[in-house]
């Protein structure tokens, strides 16, 4: 059976039960039918005037043989009655099986087929939903499994995309330069500089995508040591404020003493990244970090009056290179990135036993919340 379908085996397995069942039935019939019909003979015979044992002559016919013959005749018609029905049944019993195994192997069919043309490269591929079982859920997890790849590709090719685009920018300057210092219009020294400035965003640029493919992979080692949250706060607002002063902005810093258990410049890189999101995009107001207990966790608050982020885009900002503002050309600004600092950050958070949600209204501004477990939440 092993070269069969699924359908064949199925009417195969279905008969086989029958088959099985028949000969059960058959053989107890055989052994215990005769005993049962003997029992009832000897009760009519005594019925019908014979002797204690039974035995009753008609028309001069011994009472053994009267028996025989009557026996045979119940065994024969027992056997006729069980052929028969088999005749009946059999037929019967291949359409039912048929039908059967048909309403069962339609859905797995739907399946390979669409696993199929998912194969080929159909990623938007869907089955019709299907009755509420195991054959509904297997159909269930076939659409999830296929949106999710479908995401999936969308990504890649975004990925592609965007590193295509960030390599092409400094590459296109590379190129303008050295033309430049071939045609005598740049000195050397000033494009020996502006060509160091191009190969550092290059190397800034594969050094965030070397470092997000580790992190993802869980490559990246992650300590979870007690760690002084106010205190490292603290120290990354002091390096900060320089930059948030050149661009007129008031960097609030509000801690309360909390211990959490983290990796403490881990913490230290993803709060380099929520304040230098907030900076990019506040123009005018100030941008506030608060550290307290908060629900048997330690609290970390970023909180910004800067542009906000559309509802539309507030679920996908912890995707890999997603913007949401595409309208801004990350090629121009350097100071951009590529979109992996949030995905980077969410990552390293959930390693710590941690996590990470952001709030945001257009217009309004935007609150990164980063939760950290604290030593007596986790004892």
């Amino acid at each position: 059976m092993s070269g069969w379908g699924l359908r064949p085996k199925l009417i195969a397995a279905f008969l086989a039960v029958i088959l099985a069942a028949g000969i059960v039935l058959v053989v107890i019939l055989e052994l215990v039918a005769p005993a049962f019909y003997r029992t009832h003979a000897v009760e009519m015979a005594r019925a019908m005037g014979g002797n204690a044992a039974g035995d009753i002559t008609i028309e001069g016919t011994p009472a053994h043989t009267l028996q025989d013959d009557l026996e045979r005749g119940f065994n024969q018609a027992l056997s006729q009655s069980l052929l028969l029905a088999a005749l009946i049944t059999i037929p019967l019993a291949l359409v039912v099986s048929a039908a059967i195994s048909r309403r069962i192997v339609a859905p797995v069919s739907r399946v390979s087929s669409a696993s199929a043309r998912i194969a080929a490269g159909h990623y938007e591929e869907r089955l019709p939903a299907a009755e509420r079982d195991e054959l509904g859920e297997l159909t269930a997890n076939f659409n999830r499994m296929a949106a999710v790849l479908e995401q999936t590709e969308q990504r890649r090719v975004e990925l592609i995309g965007t590193v295509a685009h960030e390599l092409r920018t400094p590459l296109s300057g590379l190129k303008g330069y050295a033309e430049g210092m071939l045609d005598g219009v740049f000195s050397v020294p000033h494009a020996a500089e502006s060509i160091g400035r191009e190969v550092d965003r290059l190397e800034r640029l594969l050094g965030d995508l070397q470092h997000l493919s580790a992190v993802e992979a869980g490559a990246v080692t992650v300590r979870r040591d007690l760690v002084q949250l106010d205190t490292l706060v603290r120290e990354v607002c002091v390096q900060l404020e320089s930059r948030f002063a050149a661009k007129r902005l008031e960097l609030h810093c509000d801690t309360q003493p909390v211990t959490v258990i983290g990796d403490a410049d881990r913490l230290k890189q993803v709060l380099h990244n929520l304040l230098s999101n907030a900076l990019r995009h506040t123009s005018t107001g100030s941008v506030t970090v608060r550290v307290r207990f908060d629900h048997h966790s330690g609290l970390l608050e970023v909180t910004d009056t800067g542009e906000g982020i559309d509802n539309s885009d507030l679920s996908h900002v912890f995707e890999r290179f997603y913007r949401a503002d595409k309208s801004r050309s990350r090629g121009d600004d350097p100071s951009l990135g590529i979109g992996v600092g949030l995905t980077v950050a969410k990552h390293l958070l959930e390693a710590m036993g941690g996590g990470i949600a952001l709030e945001s209204q257009r217009g309004v501004g935007t609150t990164a919340r980063v939760r950290l477990p604290i030593p007596n939440a986790s004892a």
